[in-house]
């Protein structure tokens, strides 16, 4: 019952401070392409490219095995680098801004959101690059891509549950980053973003299928885009179950410790 008292001041505390949410994304974005010549079009510039490396490095070793290479690549890093990249800038998010949080009064939870809301909006400009793959590769999309949003649902649900439990640890524990890091590394291999699912040792290739939350949202966008059909029964649950798990997982960690957070940052 604590858990929804909270989540309605949060609620209510959110579009309070909606207007620095906004100023805070608008903030990362410019001083992430200040001084750039190409500004925002690296945005969508910037995944194509090392698409086409990856594509050109990968291609010949999976071409034989994997139908329209590309759009298989594409779709597997657009999914994975989002878990990553959104994971890892939520981590930082009340370390980086500590000095911030001593001077004004405000809810710590607004930067883990600011930060998350920048990564999804470079995950828009993804979609984009994303888009312009599809027509260069000539694929048809059907109406299987109307199961979009609810994919997306459970994937901004999963990174940010996950985002806001690696935060407060790392406010604590510095060397949280070094081990997510790290971890990240080893993820990466272990999710089929630029080999088949087939290549593995059935063992391993079980436990990825059953236990890796990366796959189940890389699998389902593969089944939208490249396969034309509706994401399986069991991939579904099992995203929609890590996703839960993860956002009940960050947000009662961060109860837990939202009032002594401040002494660490």
């Amino acid at each position: 019952m604590q858990l929804f008292t909270q989540l309605g001041l949060a609620v209510r505390n959110g579009r309070k401070f909606f207007p620095l949410v906004q100023n805070l994304v608008s903030r990362e974005m410019k001083k992430k392409y200040r001084r750039s010549i190409l500004g925002y079009i690296w945005c969508v510039l910037n995944p194509l490219l090392v698409m086409l490396i990856l594509n050109a490095v990968f291609s010949t070793m999976f071409h034989n095995n994997i139908e329209n290479y590309p759009v298989y690549l594409f779709t597997g890093r657009m999914i994975y680098t989002f878990i990553t990249t959104s994971t890892q800038s939520v981590e930082r998010s009340i370390r980086s801004n500590g000095p911030l949080l001593r001077k004004a009064r405000i809810p710590i939870y607004v930067f883990p959101l600011a930060n998350f809301s920048t990564a999804v909006v470079d995950f828009g400009f993804n979609c984009v690059a994303f888009i312009i793959v599809l027509l260069f590769t000539r694929t048809p999309v059907s109406i299987h891509a109307l199961f979009l949003p609810v994919l997306l649902a459970q994937l901004f649900t999963f990174c940010f549950g996950l985002g806001l439990f690696l935060a407060q640890c790392s406010a604590r524990v510095r060397d949280t980053d070094f081990l997510y890091t790290a971890f990240c590394t080893a993820w990466m291999y272990l999710t089929p973003v630029f080999y088949p699912i087939v290549s593995l040792p059935e063992g391993l290739s079980s436990a990825i299928t059953n236990w890796n939350p990366a796959y189940f949202y890389v699998q389902q966008m593969r089944d939208l885009f490249l396969y034309h059909q509706w994401p399986e029964a069991g991939l579904f649950w099992h995203g929609t179950a890590a996703a839960l798990l993860f956002l009940a997982i960050g947000l009662t960690s961060y109860w837990k410790s939202r009032d002594t957070l401040i002494l660490y940052v």
